[in-house]
């Protein structure tokens, strides 16, 4: 028997199948300089964590772990990410959010009054507290015959 050799093309679609490559941009490097960024701007601004040792120290991590995430430089796990954050109390998010994306557009300030209750209303509820349970019993009784005689409309004790 004799065997037919079949060429076999070493390089080419019938081998490999057609691959797309497209250029686009590449996020964790995105990520990483941000990360980078919020890691320097916490270490100028938190007193005790101005160096690197000293945040891997209080983070539990490596100096060099710090070093690549202060350098964007390779990757942090999720937990070194976590771990490093908690060092300056935050969480890690605060690590990962872009400071100019951090707040959007202030809200128009609403100045809300606080009133101080009446005299006689502070005395009721001083009263209320400092009494005893059966007198805060006769109390709220009141109360609640008082409020029923003034005309709010029907009324209903189930949530409907």
């Amino acid at each position: 028997m004799i065997m037919v050799a079949h060429p076999i093309p070493i390089c080419g679609s019938a081998q490999y199948p057609h691959i797309d490559l497209r250029i686009c941009d590449y996020p964790q490097m995105a990520i990483a300089q941000i990360i980078s960024g919020n890691l320097i701007r916490l270490m100028a601004s938190y007193p005790g964590r101005d160096t690197l040792g000293k945040v891997a120290k209080a983070a539990g991590v490596g100096f060099g772990t710090v070093q690549r995430a202060r350098n964007a430089d390779g990757n942090l796990t999720v937990q070194n990410l976590d771990l490093i954050a908690k060092a300056f109390r935050r969480s890690a998010k605060d690590l990962l959010v872009d400071p100019d994306e951090a707040y959007g557009p202030a809200a128009p300030v609403t100045v809300l009054a606080v009133h101080e209750p009446p005299l006689d209303e502070r005395e009721l509820l001083q009263g209320y507290r400092d009494a005893s349970q059966e007198v805060r019993e006769i109390l709220l009784d009141l109360a609640r015959k008082e409020s029923r005689k003034k005309d709010f409309g029907p009324r209903s004790e189930r949530n409907d």
